[in-house]
């Protein structure tokens, strides 16, 4: 503290005008305190030298001089308020409540007000708009009943309410539209009226792609039917960046898709195989893009298309049926793609090209630039983790959740001296959620790794797993002697399910950026699994005996949408 105090008064006395005089005197008081401090300690030091025989007296607590925000440059309060709303995006209303020095740097910083949510009462809404005078947008319209369910007679009003406040929330916006950034929105159509009271209609439809959100760079449809908005021509926008589109989108909206796009997510749609080809061939730069809740229809026949993406870095398949994923890893040739996540889908959805996951095939060919692996409800037999691993075999990062896994799933990452090494460069482990009590072949796995020399794992990270007996603690403390950085988070309560007196939230101590789990579902489950599949057995038993066999599960369209009837 002293060598930076003498520092700070020789910069001051060399140059003072660098320096506001607040900040000047703040450095004065505290150079001034710290010098008080060390005659005190001499003081001290002198008194027990000459009365050994006295305690040494209590240390006062440090006193600094009140610090406030007001002291900061405005540039440097303005990052520290920026990044406060990272996690609360109100703080800066908070801020402005504590004195009017403050109250008038909030309400003078256009950039704090540039979060405009559908959630905020109208007159709220005009407030921001007001104050973020020229300043770029982000607009969120995602309102918390879902339009597509409020055809029922008891969400009529609720349904009149929404619409009414969609119709003035854009009302609003509209004249602002130029400096709208991103855009979120989730509606049941894009047929409610926009405009003012003295001007033309102007359905959403037109708010969206009449070419006035020029600087629009992030888009977010979510949007349950495309009505006829939908299927009037869109025209083409270079400037979007990143585009989600959930939901049936039609034809008409490929010019959504450029070579100016970064990154793309298509999720809740049975879409024909040959509009997603088109897509992303008009998309050849994207680095990142994501598929979830999709199946395709119409793969066959396209088995020799390719897809030539470059600059993809970042692949992920989330809760897409395997016909989907194999059609797509036949096509898609990325060089230099990172990062690569699976999870399965549920094997309720029944389809006609049903694919069990041990007959999926990730990619034709080995991916070797692929470093990051995520495998997530991939509850197949060990021959299908031994075929991901030999498709992805210089991975670097490993996460697998939620699994089912045994011993046998694992032995790819084991190193065995008399064979080659299956992961040669793997060095970050992580197990989530996972039942079966597998820290014996963790243990397996970290020591023979150590062991070698060379493919020593630096990170293990275990959460949600369960660790109850001695063996395992015992593995655990294995693992920590040869890993360097390790974290364990384990199912500590007991095995009973809701409603039972020692059930306390208090007690989960699974946590991490996955969500690791609710200790309490997977107790419950883990209770009453046997149950459930003696019921579902019965219940198959009955209908059997009383119907006989069981009529075929009803499949969905190959083509659900025709190209010549849009």
């Amino acid at each position: 503290m002293h060598v930076v105090l003498d520092q700070a008064l020789t910069d001051i006395q060399a140059d003072p005008s660098d320096f506001p005089k607040d900040i000047r005197e703040e450095i004065s008081e505290r150079f001034l305190l710290e010098f008080e401090k060390d005659l005190e300690a001499r003081g001290r030091k002198q008194s027990n030298r000459m009365n050994p025989s006295l305690p040494p007296p209590t240390p006062l607590p440090t006193v600094f001089p009140p610090f406030a925000f007001q002291h900061l440059p405005p540039e440097i309060l303005l990052e520290i308020v920026l990044l406060a709303q990272a996690s609360n995006p109100h703080v800066h209303i908070t801020l402005s409540h504590v004195d009017a020095s403050l109250r008038a740097f909030v309400n003078s910083t256009p950039l704090l007000w540039s979060r405009v949510d559908f959630f905020y009462p109208m007159p709220v809404v005009h407030v921001y708009i007001e104050r973020s005078a020229d300043t770029l947008l982000k607009v969120t319209a995602l309102p918390p009943l879902h339009n597509g369910l409020a055809h029922h007679p008891y969400l009529g009003d609720f349904k009149r309410d929404e619409y009414n406040k969609m119709m003035q929330f854009f009302r609003a916006l509209r004249p602002h539209r130029h400096r709208i950034v991103s855009l979120r929105l989730c509606s049941s159509d894009l047929l409610f009226d926009v405009s003012d009271d003295n001007d033309g209609q102007t359905v959403a439809h037109d708010f969206l792609w009449d070419g006035a959100m020029t600087k629009l760079e992030l888009l977010d449809l979510e949007l349950v039917t495309w009505m006829w908005g939908g299927m009037r021509p869109i025209p083409s926008s270079d400037s979007i960046k990143e585009l989600r589109l959930c939901g049936p989108w039609t034809k008409h909206y490929m010019p959504l898709f450029s070579t100016r796009l970064k990154s793309l997510v298509m999720a809740d749609y049975v879409a024909p195989f040959s509009r997603i080809l088109n897509a992303l061939k008009a998309a050849p730069h994207l680095t990142s893009l994501t598929f979830c809740d999709m199946a395709f229809g119409g793969t066959k026949g396209k088995e020799g298309s390719v897809l030539n993406m470059d600059h993809l870095e970042s692949l992920s398949f989330i809760r897409v049926f395997g016909s989907a994923v194999e059609a797509l890893g036949t096509c898609i040739v990325a060089p230099n793609l990172v990062s690569f996540a699976f999870q399965h889908v549920n094997a309720l959805h029944h389809v006609e090209d049903w694919k069990e996951l041990d007959q999926v095939q990730l990619f034709p060919v080995p991916q070797p630039s692929v470093r990051r692996l995520d495998l997530t409800a991939c509850e197949g037999a060990p021959s299908f983790f031994n075929s991901v691993f030999k498709t992805f075999p210089c991975i670097t990062h490993l996460r697998i959740a939620s699994s089912n896994l045994s011993h046998e799933h694992l032995l790819g990452a084991i190193v065995k001296p008399s064979s080659q090494t299956t992961l040669p460069e793997l060095r970050h482990l992580t197990i989530d959620n996972e039942f079966n009590e597998l820290t014996g072949t963790y243990k397996l796995i970290a020591s023979s790794r150590h062991s070698s020399g060379r493919y020593g794992l630096q990170f293990i990270a275990l959460r949600g797993i369960p660790v109850h007996s001695d063996v395992s603690r015992n593995d655990i403390e294995t693992i920590e002697d040869v890993v360097p950085n390790f974290e364990v988070d384990e199912f500590d309560q007991d095995m009973d399910v809701y409603g039972d007196s020692d059930d306390s939230a208090s007690e989960t101590s699974s946590i991490g950026d996955w969500a690791s789990g609710d200790d309490e579902v997977i107790a419950a489950f883990q209770k009453v699994r046997c149950f459930i599949f003696r019921f579902v057995l019965l219940d198959y038993l009955i209908l059997d005996t009383k119907y006989g066999e069981p009529e075929n599960n009803p499949t969905y369209n190959e083509d659900p949408q025709n190209e010549n009837e849009e």
